[in-house]
């Protein structure tokens, strides 16, 4: 579990890292210093999806029939995402279940080199 920020970020990351890590990771990707391809390579194409979405800024189409998979339960609560509001927005669209937004955050938290949302070690 990382538990120092990636030293790829700049001064200017650093200081949105634990209030703003959705903008901190679009300043990260957007000057080349951290490569989304890499970000992105094992999450769900749905998942991926939205972690390029939140990198980008750009917003998603309208939500697609979901596919019924047996999800593990969220590992907290929808409350844990303060920090990614368009994370946050994704779940009450209905585009993921919180399930899948906890692996989003968790993407970004372990690229940032952030402690993972949801856990008693993230950022209050």
């Amino acid at each position: 579990m990382p538990d120092t920020p990636n030293p790829a970020l700049n001064e200017e990351e650093r200081a949105l890292l634990n209030t703003a890590p959705e903008e901190c990771l679009r300043y990260a990707v957007r000057r080349g210093a951290l490569p989304l391809d890499q970000i992105v390579e094992r999450l769900s194409p749905r998942v991926a999806a939205v972690v390029r979405s939140v990198a980008t800024g750009e917003r998603l189409p309208e939500p697609t029939e979901r596919e019924e998979t047996s999800q593990p339960p969220p590992a907290g609560k929808r409350s844990d995402l303060f920090v990614y509001p368009q994370l946050q927005r994704i779940v009450d669209e209905g585009i993921l279940t919180l399930a899948e937004a906890f692996e989003a955050a968790h993407a970004v938290d372990h690229a940032l080199g952030r402690y993972m949302t949801g856990t008693k070690y993230a950022a209050p």
